[in-house]
């Protein structure tokens, strides 16, 4: 049986630095995204935006892809499969030796 109030804290701070992690990087993304938004208007004091953009655009798109293919794999359908197996093989080393 778990502990409601440690539980309920546990889950209000993941929540809190979610919010304190995900806030300011979105926001960074946001102004960045802005700026490429400028350029693409026609502005040149934001065209040194363009290449941040780029990489976070195909650095985000490929984290995804390897998310889709690793979830398309079966990946996420056992997760306690490898600390069992792991701990079976500890095991028979430990029979043998």
């Amino acid at each position: 049986m778990t502990d409601e109030p440690a539980a309920y804290r546990t889950h209000w701070l993941t929540w809190l630095f979610a919010t304190l992690v995900l806030v300011p990087t979105i926001l960074g993304f946001a102004n960045k995204f802005l700026d490429l938004v400028l350029v693409v208007q026609g502005d040149e004091d934001g065209a040194f935006a363009v290449t941040p953009i780029v990489n976070y655009l195909l650095a985000t798109a490929g984290f995804l892809c390897l998310f889709v293919w690793t979830a398309t794999q079966g990946a996420f359908q056992n997760l306690d499969e490898p600390s069992h197996s792991m701990m079976e093989n500890e095991h028979r080393l430990d029979q043998q030796t």
